[in-house]
């Protein structure tokens, strides 16, 4: 990705970010579609507009949120495996409404990941463009590995007490362990959304601020003071984690190698986190503090085991 696209995909409003990225995206596809035949751009173009286009704005912006650089290079790379697929019909001037379930399992055969080329194809079939066409069944989300509480904690204890552990590494570590935080949304945590106080500190990963424990409040008061990690550039950064180059935050990718070389899994261990809360608090809290959508916190609570359906009556 280009430096001026790296620079627009980290503005901090989130309606502006939105609006650009639906530019950005669509001055692509029109690029990506102008290499196809006119069929299958058209279809394309509907693709992105009909069903890539709505879940980004109810995952982002519908909920006030700032897409983040992982998810765009996603999305973008997806969109681009259904070019290759939609140009490798046309080399073969096969079109979608042909698309028989022999050829189908030829191309998806041959390439590494076909959800991408799945998806579409389910998309069309819904939209009646292409044929009742069977798409592989993608394995369920939540199938990775646990730890169990005893590691959780001993892990936590490490980036709690390891003094010769980078101080970023240990308070995004900390958000992933405790906090049940997605890497790439607690490297992007700004100063804005950190309160500090002489008596505690608080952050707010969704709506609901969440109360750090003290031993944590200090690394983040810690983090706060650091001196900038870029000193080659002046004024102050809006990101808690600064990232080398001007204008970005620190990399999830950094930060979870880094995890990796202490032993630290951020996947299984926020995995084991978000079961254990699932467990023992009630799903509308667990999504306002965590910062997810209500119905995740639900399938979550249920797949646990937790039993909070009289929550409603204990809050009012």
């Amino acid at each position: 990705m280009k430096p001026y696209e790296q620079s627009a995909l980290r503005a901090n409003a989130t309606a502006a970010l939105t609006r650009w990225t639906v530019e950005l995206w669509w001055d692509r596809l029109a690029t990506l579609a102008g290499t196809l035949e006119r069929t299958s751009g058209n279809k394309l173009r509907r693709f992105y507009r009909w069903d890539i286009l709505p879940k980004l704005h109810r995952r982002y912006r519908d909920r006030g949120r700032d897409i983040s650089m992982e998810a765009f290079i996603g999305q973008r790379g997806h969109l681009a495996a259904v070019v290759r697929f939609l140009a490798w019909m046309d080399e073969r001037g096969t079109l979608l409404g042909d698309l028989d379930q022999r050829t189908l399992d030829h191309y998806t055969a041959r390439i590494k990941t076909r959800e991408p080329v799945d998806h579409f194809v389910r998309w069309a079939t819904k939209s009646r463009f292409a044929g009742d066409l069977a798409t592989h069944v993608r394995a369920a989300r939540y199938t990775m590995a646990t730890m169990t509480e005893e590691e959780l904690w001993r892990a936590t204890d490490h980036l709690l007490t390891d003094e010769s552990v980078e101080l970023e590494v240990r308070v995004a570590g900390l958000f992933v362990l405790l906090y049940a935080q997605m890497l790439g949304r607690a490297v992007s945590l700004r100063r804005d959304q950190i309160n500090v106080s002489p008596e505690r500190v608080t952050v707010q990963f969704g709506a609901t601020p969440v109360v750090l424990d003290d031993m944590v409040g200090d690394l983040v008061r810690r983090q706060l003071s650091a001196e900038p990690r870029r000193g080659y550039a002046a004024g102050a950064s809006g990101w808690l984690f600064e990232g080398l180059s001007p204008g970005t935050h620190m990399s999830a990718a950094y930060i979870r190698l880094r995890l990796a070389e202490l032993g630290i899994g951020a996947r299984v261990s926020r995995e084991t986190r978000m079961n254990l809360l699932a467990m023992r608090m009630p799903s509308a809290v667990i999504a306002d503090v965590i910062g997810i959508g209500g119905h995740t916190a639900d399938r979550r609570k249920s797949r646990s085991g937790g039993t909070w359906s009289n929550y409603p009556e204990l809050r009012s």
